[in-house]
């Protein structure tokens, strides 16, 4: 082997071990557990960062927004601990001890947010996205038009006449339709509003996107907003927000994390 193809196998294994140690350096689990290490240390911080890292990264997990709630328990920033608690909650693995630490978090609050009883419609709705979904709605409002559309042209496939079969082809097509655009109207309402937490210790909620705007409310550290996107995006650096007890108004986006 002469030297200069030495010297080109040579920097091969150096760029193959290179690359074989920068995969071991971004592998999300070892990542996650050099977070874990950092956080039994004490250094908050660093743990921090490698939380956020894994999450930029969209390497997302029951686990990992479990463990930021926790880690923002420990520098008393309870907004942001409400905010990956909720985030934790939609995970089955960890939903018990999300609901712990929320419960928790909002019995530290010094200010409560009045909340409104939701509507009979909105909780039907959000039990509705919850556990069916938009996807499986759409596939049963469909199923029921098609039944609908194959009891009506029985009679013609038989050539008999039936009475009840007409009417109950059309309740069933009708019933369909229906449940086809429910399906759209959630699809659309999921995209359109958003829950968002507040992250800082106090905000102002105001008329309108502007901090000369004459003032709504006071919000505080871990309220709970409803934003909506469509409006929020004529204002940058502003959202449009309802309330817990209805108001709507404008607030900083840089206040709030959107869920």
């Amino acid at each position: 082997m002469n030297k200069r193809t030495f010297f080109f196998a040579v920097v091969l294994i150096l760029a193959a071990f290179g690359g074989i140690k920068a995969a071991a350096q971004n592998d999300p689990q070892r990542t996650f557990g050099r977070a874990n290490d950092q956080l039994q240390k004490g250094n908050i911080n660093q743990a921090l960062d490698l939380y956020h890292q894994l999450e930029s990264q969209n390497q997302v997990s029951g686990a990992l927004f479990l463990n930021m709630g926790l880690t923002y328990l420990r520098v008393d920033s309870m907004g942001q601990a409400k905010y990956y608690f909720m985030k934790a909650e939609k995970f089955k693995e960890t939903r018990s001890r999300a609901q712990k630490g929320l419960q928790y978090v909002e019995n530290k609050f010094s200010h409560q947010s009045a909340v409104l009883p939701k509507l009979p419609w909105q909780q039907a709705l959000n039990w509705l996205a919850g556990h069916l979904g938009v996807t499986i709605l759409l596939g049963i409002g469909l199923l029921i038009f098609n039944f609908g559309i194959f009891l009506y042209i029985i009679p013609w496939l038989s050539g008999r006449s039936h009475k009840l079969l007409p009417p109950t082809a059309l309740t069933m097509m009708v019933i369909g339709v229906l449940v086809v655009a429910l399906s759209f109207y959630i699809n659309y309402r999921e995209h359109r509003y958003h829950k968002a937490v507040m992250i800082t210790q106090q905000a102002k909620v105001r008329e309108k996107p502007g901090t000369s705007a004459d003032l709504v409310s006071n919000a505080y550290d871990g309220y709970v907003f409803t934003v909506d996107r469509n409006k929020s995006k004529k204002h940058a650096g502003w959202s449009y927000v309802r309330m817990s007890n209805g108001e709507y108004g404008w607030i900083q986006s840089k206040e709030i994390k959107i869920l």
